[in-house]
């Protein structure tokens, strides 16, 4: 510029003046009279609120610096500004992992706080975490990321992870009622027994163990393995069962099973099968079956209760108490023969009883009708 010019300054504005050999400013207020072969340019200053802050680099050095707020700055001619941020509050319970990283460290920084970051620094995360409310119903499981272990924290407190941890699960306290067994299994493969019954009926599960989902038999042909069972009742139940079994003059029949059966032995229905009420009904009705097989149709109906109760309970049999079980009692609910034809003359048969039965009783009354009136005169 070789014509002067006089330039006025306002109390946040300054000339950056570029001459041959130099750089300068000059801060407001004021006014600057330019000389010839001067580059003048106006600038404002940085102001910054109370929680803002920037990062300030040296042209000549390279050297970042942060200047925080809240402040009014100037810049010097070999100064400029690379980053505008605000600064991170925290909350009491709140905390943030910061990374360095020239050296790779981890730091965390808790609430109540407000953060400001170097410029070789980054959180670990978009916002703030909150801490974790660990109390008689709620634990965390931690993560060291040195050591690879893991480890339960029950101690009540808001619990903040160290800059080596890391949150794994928020396990919730397991409480048993007093008819509840539950199965664990332990880090080695092992069973672990906790009952409604014993000291330890409220519990956390340890960092290395696990739950033990069985999945029982369903449907009334116990067809489908698609029952998940985490808790087993050990209270006596009802259960319904329905096959196919054939006479000894070969009528096929469908007959439907009430069991009325409890599990009294968990750790040795656990060593044997992970199925009860499916081995329960298989076997039973292998024994029905068999049973069934050696009466005719008419001795099957005159006595179903007897013959299925005889076949599932009175037989010297182990089967079920190697599996924990007892069948308390079992019922025959309902009987139809598999063969339409068959079905149709079985129901005449029942209908014609009835109306026999119904003939018998109403001869029955009319006997007693007759014999009062004898007695009377």
């Amino acid at each position: 510029m070789i014509i002067p010019m006089i330039h006025y300054l306002k109390e946040d504005e300054q000339l950056l003046i570029e001459r041959f050999t130099e750089r300068t400013v000059i801060n407001g207020p004021g006014q600057y009279i330019s000389r010839p072969f001067e580059r003048v340019k106006k600038r404002s200053a940085v102001v910054l609120e109370a929680r803002d802050y920037v990062y300030i680099k040296n042209q000549l050095t390279g050297e970042i610096r942060v200047e925080r707020g809240p402040l009014l700055y100037f810049l010097t001619a070999t100064e400029s500004v690379i980053k505008r941020l605000s600064a991170i509050p925290l909350k009491e319970s709140q905390y943030i992992k910061i990374l360095d990283n020239n050296t790779g460290i981890v730091r965390v920084v808790q609430g109540e706080a407000t953060v400001y970051l170097e410029p070789h620094e980054e959180t670990l995360s978009d916002d703030p975490q909150s801490g974790i409310t660990v109390d008689e119903h709620h634990a965390v499981i931690v993560r060291d990321m040195t050591t690879r272990q893991r480890e339960l924290i029950t101690t009540p407190q808001v619990f903040i992870p160290s800059p080596t941890q890391t949150i794994d699960s928020l396990p919730q306290r397991i409480r048993l009622e007093d008819h509840e067994t539950m199965i664990i299994r332990d880090r080695d493969g092992r069973y672990i027994l906790r009952s409604g019954q014993g000291e330890e009926r409220s519990f956390f599960l340890d960092p290395y163990q696990e739950t033990v989902t069985l999945y029982w038999s369903s449907g009334i042909h116990k067809d489908d393995r698609n029952l998940k069972i985490n808790r087993i009742d050990t209270r006596p139940k009802f259960m319904w069962f329905e096959f196919e079994v054939r006479t000894q003059d070969n009528v096929e029949l469908v007959i439907g099973i009430t069991f009325f059966w409890q599990i009294i032995n968990v750790e040795g229905m656990i060593k044997v099968t992970d199925d009860a009420p499916g081995d329960l009904c298989s076997h039973a009705r292998s024994m029905i079956i068999q049973s069934v097989s050696r009466v005719t149709l008419e001795q099957f109906l005159e006595g179903f209760n007897n013959i299925v109760r005889q076949a599932v309970i009175e037989q010297e049999d182990s089967f079920y108490s190697e599996r924990g079980m007892v069948v308390h009692a079992v019922e025959v609910r309902s009987v139809a023969c598999k063969d339409p034809d068959t079905q149709r003359i079985l129901q005449e048969i029942i209908q014609e009883t009835t109306n026999r039965l119904n003939r018998l009783q109403q001869q029955e009354s009319e006997n007693e009708i007759r014999l009062k009136n004898l007695q009377g005169q």
